[in-house]
Formats: C-alpha cells, sequence, structure tokens
C-alpha cells in the first residue's frame, strides 16, 4: 500500500502429506493432481497481484526443496526419468530423502516480465542456495565478508545473459543411507560421485542396504540421467575424471571444517520459548516437569509463539 519494495518467502504446504484438496477430485487426476492443481491455482494469484500492481516490478522465483515421496505411496507422485535405476535394482526408494538425482531434482520456474526472457530454458546447474545471494546482489547489498556462501549470484543465467552455473554441488546425506549431513555425493559438471548409496523407504516397506563406495562410483549424467550404470573404474573416461572429484571432494570437506559455525543456543533463550496457548497448533504446552501449562496461569517469562 505504501509503494515500498517488499520480500515476500510462502513456504507452501503442498505437496506433502496429508493432502486435503478443497474440491473433490476430477477424474482421473486423484488427490495428489487436485492438490497440484490448488497451489498451481495459489501461485497464479500471486502472480495476477504483482501483475496488477506494476507488471516488470516483481520478480517470482518458485521451486521445491525434494522429489517425491515414495513412502507415501498413490500421494507421493512420480520420478519422472530421474528413477535411480542402479539403486531401485537394489530396493528401496531412489526418491525423496536420497542424493539420487529423483531425491533432490526439482523444478524451477522464474518470472520478471521485461527482466527474465520468456520460453526459454537453462540446462545451467543452479541449486535453491543461489536464491539468497542472487536477491541480495539484486538489491544492491553485498553478503558478509567473514564467511562462505555456497550459493552464487545467478542473476546472469536468470536474465539470458549465461548458461554457467555450478561446477560443483555437494549433496548432503538425508536420512537413507550413512549419517545424515554427511557430504556422500558430489557433483562435478555432468558427473555424479557417490561415496555413500542406499535407498530411502519405498511404497512397500523396503530399504536398500547402504554402501560405502571407494573409490565412488561415477556417473555421466549427460548420457545417464537414469543413474542406471555407473562408470567402468578400469575405463580411461572414469581414470580422467576421477582425480578432479577427489580434489573436489577434498577442497569441499575442508572448506566446511574451516567455515564458521555457530555457537547459538536459543534453548536457553526465555524469550524462545515456545508459547502456551492449547488453541495454537504451533504452541507446546509444558512446564519444567513435563506438566501441561495452565494458559491462564499468570507467565512470568516471555513466550513466543514459533
Amino acid at each position: 500500500d505504501r509503494g515500498r519494495p517488499f520480500f515476500l518467502y510462502l513456504a507452501l504446504a503442498h505437496m506433502h502429506v496429508p493432502l486435503v484438496p478443497p474440491l473433490p477430485p476430477a477424474p482421473g487426476r486423484g488427490i495428489y493432481g487436485a492438490s497440484l492443481g490448488e497451489m498451481d491455482a495459489l501461485v497464479g494469484r500471486l502472480k495476477e497481484v504483482a501483475d496488477s500492481l506494476g507488471k516488470g516490478s516483481t520478480l517470482l522465483w518458485f521451486t521445491g526443496d525434494n522429489g517425491p515421496w515414495a513412502q507415501k505411496c498413490e500421494l507421493a507422485g512420480r520420478l519422472g526419468p530421474f528413477v535411480g535405476a542402479w539403486q531401485r535394482q537394489r530396493g528401496g526408494s531412489s526418491a525423496k530423502q536420497t542424493t539420487w538425482e529423483g531425491g533432490h531434482r526439482v523444478p524451477a520456474l522464474v518470472y520478471w516480465p521485461g527482466r527474465v526472457p520468456a520460453r526459454r530454458t537453462s540446462h545451467a546447474l543452479l541449486s535453491i542456495l543461489d536464491i539468497f545471494p542472487t536477491l541480495v546482489a539484486l538489491a544492491g547489498a553485498a553478503l558478509p565478508p567473514n564467511r562462505h556462501f555456497d550459493g552464487l549470484d545467478v542473476s546472469p543465467v536468470l536474465f539470458g545473459w549465461s548458461d554457467v552455473g555450478h561446477k560443483v554441488l555437494l549433496h548432503p546425506n538425508s536420512g537413507a543411507a550413512g549419517k545424515v549431513g554427511e557430504i556422500e555425493a558430489l557433483r562435478l559438471a555432468q558427473y555424479k560421485a557417490f561415496y555413500t548409496t542406499g535407498g530411502a523407504m519405498a511404497c512397500d516397506g523396503s530399504t536398500g542396504p547402504a554402501q560405502r563406495h571407494q573409490p565412488p562410483l561415477v556417473f555421466n549424467l549427460d548420457r545417464d540421467i537414469q543413474e542406471q550404470e555407473p562408470l567402468d573404474v578400469a575405463s580411461r573416461e572414469y581414470q580422467a575424471v576421477l582425480p578432479a572429484i577427489s580434489r573436489a571432494y577434498a577442497q569441499a570437506l575442508q572448506d566446511i571444517a574451516a567455515d564458521n559455525v555457530s555457537v547459538a543456543d536459543y534453548s536457553q533463550d526465555p524469550a524462545a520459548i515456545p508459547c502456551c496457548n492449547v488453541q495454537h497448533v504451533g504452541c507446546r504446552c509444558h512446564g519444567a516437569h513435563g506438566a501441561t501449562r495452565d494458559p491462564h496461569e499468570e507467565r512470568r517469562t516471555p513466550w513466543l509463539c514459533l
């Protein structure tokens, strides 16, 4: 209303379960399709409002955070061509919670009339980590110089000036196999290296066993987007790319070890104690001894609704 620049981060709960579309699904679409349609309509309303306030003055950036949740069966969506065939032959899911392409490769759509070319597709390797530094750069600000940022300013890719994104991307383990958070897969240009593989829980309840790989499994995604056949370790291609992969992996681990680590402990901050409101689904009402707190009891410390 005041005509000032704004930033809106909207984290829609679609397409996680439980899926509760507002209307009965159309024939052939199912609950998943109806929920996807509702999300599409919500994004469309945002676009209409942005255009009505001055078309060309607002950047819309839409993307997801993981692949389908295969454990949820018909409510999970599909992997398309990113099936992680090597893993599927050994059991478990190759989707959400894994570092296979179907687990973390997601679509991204960017809309900014007059700045972002219409109907253009880029094959640059980008990451959700790029959103923050890109928006900072577009706002004319600078990132703090005393820490490392894994993201890049990718505005040249968005504006169609370049198709160069990341050469190296790290894929932290997210629960399927190995230790959560450990860097056990790495992307170098068109090559994907796995130091640990494993499947997440599939619809049938099965999981693929965790396996360590030394030397790593390496797939050429330009030729094998299904991740079906790793390169032969004795092949000329594998021997040529392995030193670069090993260097990138060592540099990544060194960078992580040397970077700043937060020591903040908000659990000791009275202002960050979850509020006690039994009518609010986001609140937890437990006293010091685990007893349920009376919402009418006098509050001796500030409470924050998280």
